[in-house]
């Protein structure tokens, strides 16, 4: 089982306890498909960027959940005709990595040396170029 972390947008209209049905049913959905949840984050109401079927405002659900890479699009497909949810996300989490080892400093001879500019010479001819201009 890999990890994925679902991130939906129920309707506004709902109150918090139809929101917590919605939460509940989403949670059978990921169950009945094999997963496994890991922690529920309930944002609470946000203002949408667009109107999304007739309602400006939602509540938004970020779950992390570990299921069967062959069972998401079954989960996709029931989230898309569940009516509470407006929209959902569905992304699959980083593998977690293998621990870095430290990478050795470069050797002691290479050293950079900065590259030396002459601001003096510059200014002055900038200097000059405007009073050659300035008298003309």
């Amino acid at each position: 089982m890999r990890e994925y972390e679902v991130l939906y947008i129920v309707r506004a209209d709902l109150d918090d306890e139809k929101v917590q049905d919605a939460v509940k049913r989403v949670n059978t959905l990921i169950e009945r498909s094999g997963g496994k949840i890991e922690r529920t984050n309930l944002w609470g109401k946000r203002k949408l960027a667009y109107e999304v079927k007739h309602q400006k405002e939602g509540s938004y659900v970020l779950q992390d959940f570990q299921l069967d890479p062959d069972r998401v699009p079954e989960l996709e497909a029931a989230l898309k005709i569940t009516e509470e949810v407006l929209r959902h996300l569905i992304v699959r989490k980083p593998e977690k990595a293998a621990p870095v080892t430290a990478v050795a400093p470069p050797p002691p001879e290479v050293v950079l040396e900065p590259i030396a500019v002459e601001t003096e010479a510059a200014g002055r001819t900038g200097r000059a170029d405007r009073e050659d201009r300035e008298e003309t």
